[in-house]
């Protein structure tokens, strides 16, 4: 094991050799968690701190420093792993031009052959999965987990420390915030322990607010964006505190199981996309926007279980027509069996621009999907969101981690209504447009318990005109 004072050296001799190499000027957080002599460091990070750039420094001056090294890159998902991974490879490529990316789906090696007879290092990429199965029987110098809050519990606990064992050597977490609660919250209390005292002098912690780059950053847009979220999940998504969740909807447990690499779909411009496959089924649910609310659509492949989100679409600030036709463009793409959309108020009018859209533009002879309204009362959007929890609890659904999604899911929350009654809502500031789309998807979906007598959905015009 390294002793604190080689760590520093080290990290000192790397931070100017990644100054020299690639002209990386660290902001100050960078640097502090850069150049920590923790064994054990845990940051939480806000929006565009810069964790990947700083991890991927990170990972690269290690390899080529220290020769003979292994290092474990984990992450929630193979498309969270790539991304450090291929940032990681990019910055060695421009060191060593040329340098052999070996991938074995879904893994990825990096192998630095060492200079004279120095040995080889190794850089392994791997996702963490449900249990960590594919973990197991590794071992590491240093283990880096990216966005560690969403790996199971079970995987940082019990599968990634034994793997450290051998050689006495040292971790890095860093995610954003998840709530108080899980192994990253619980390594994170403990990090900020003050040094000396009980189970505080190995691990430090890092609140790493995207404030910090604030040179790099336009304060306006961060304005915007606390206006936008509202201050408690501003504080979340940009301060990195963590917060209390108890009047949360859905489980945090059952968010996070739903994350995964979905096949074919791909996360670009803030929306899910990927290309319809013949002989599926897919439903489609539409959430229209209010003021400076988004219109979201989404779709869903139901085939088979669990369902996946293979295309998520969000908007605001265009006309409605010009929304109607952006959405009867996806309906004539995937052809869902079912098409099902907020109904209420503005919805039923927009509604019926979308049936003449859909018309003009699904190809002739094919199915035309009646657009179904949902009317949305205290009733009816209890139902539909017990279905979807229900959907999250049994593992039926599963998502890319979208963030406009994710944020919305675990904003979603109870909150005082009328004459002593609770409603379900976003977070103060919040929007719950891509949950409601995914919730309507889902409803649509074929299940013997997603229909109630009296939950308000209406086919065609006998949508009557409601508020929600």
């Amino acid at each position: 094991m390294r002793t604190k004072r080689e760590r520093l050296t080290s990290a000192k001799a790397r931070l100017a050799s990644a100054h020299e190499w690639w002209g990386w000027q660290p902001h100050t957080g960078q640097r502090r968690l850069f150049c920590s002599t923790a064994a054990v460091r845990v940051a939480a990070c806000g929006r565009r701190w810069g964790k990947t750039e700083c991890l991927s420094v990170d990972v690269a001056t290690y390899a080529l420093a220290e020769a003979g090294s292994r290092q474990l890159l984990v992450a929630p998902t193979e498309s969270q792993a790539r991304i450090l991974g291929d940032a990681v490879h990019d910055l060695l490529q421009r060191t060593l031009p040329g340098m052999p990316k070996a991938r074995t789906h879904p893994h990825l090696v990096l192998t630095l052959a060492g200079a004279g007879d120095a040995p080889a290092s190794e850089i392994l990429c791997r996702t963490a999965g449900r249990d960590g199965r594919g973990l197991r029987g590794l071992w590491a110098h240093r283990i880096v987990v990216d966005e560690a809050a969403y790996v199971p519990d079970r995987v940082l606990r019990e599968v990634l420390p034994p793997m450290l064992a051998d050689k006495g050597g040292e971790m890095l977490l860093a995610s954003s915030p998840n709530g108080r609660r899980g192994a990253f919250y619980q390594l994170y209390a403990r990090g900020i322990v003050p040094a000396g005292a009980s189970g505080g002098a190995d691990y430090e912690a890092f609140q790493c607010a995207t404030a910090q780059n604030a040179a790099h950053l336009d304060r306006a847009w961060l304005a915007s964006q606390r206006d936008e979220m509202g201050e408690s999940l501003y504080a979340q998504e940009f301060e990195a505190q963590f917060l209390d969740d108890w009047g949360a909807v859905f489980r945090t447990d059952d968010i996070d199981a739903a994350i995964a690499d979905v096949p074919g779909a791909r996360l670009e411009d803030n929306e899910v996309r990927s290309e319809p496959q013949p002989g599926r089924v897919y439903m489609l649910g539409a959430d229209w926007g209010r003021k400076f609310d988004y219109s979201v659509v989404v779709v869903l492949d139901a085939t088979d279980a669990p369902a996946r989100v293979v295309h998520l679409s969000r908007w605001r600030g265009t006309g409605w027509d010009a929304q109607a036709m952006d959405a009867a463009a996806i309906i004539a793409r995937f052809r869902p069996r079912r098409v099902l959309a907020d109904g209420s108020s503005i919805g039923d009018p927009i509604a019926e621009m979308l049936t003449r859209q859909i018309d003009l533009q699904m190809p002739p002879g094919a199915h035309r999907p009646t657009v179904e309204r949902f009317l949305f009362g205290a009733e009816s959007k209890q139902a539909l969101m017990d279905r979807l929890n229900v959907g999250l609890s049994a593992r039926a659904l599963q998502f890319p981690p979208h963030r406009a999604l994710l944020t919305e899911l675990r904003g979603f929350e109870y909150a005082p209504g009328g004459a002593h009654t609770l409603k379900m809502a976003a977070r103060s500031g919040g929007h719950d447009d891509c949950v409601v789309a995914l919730a309507l998807a889902f409803y649509a979906a074929p299940d013997p318990t997603a229909r109630r007598a009296g939950t308000g959905i209406l086919l065609g015009s006998q949508a009557g005109m409601g508020r929600r």
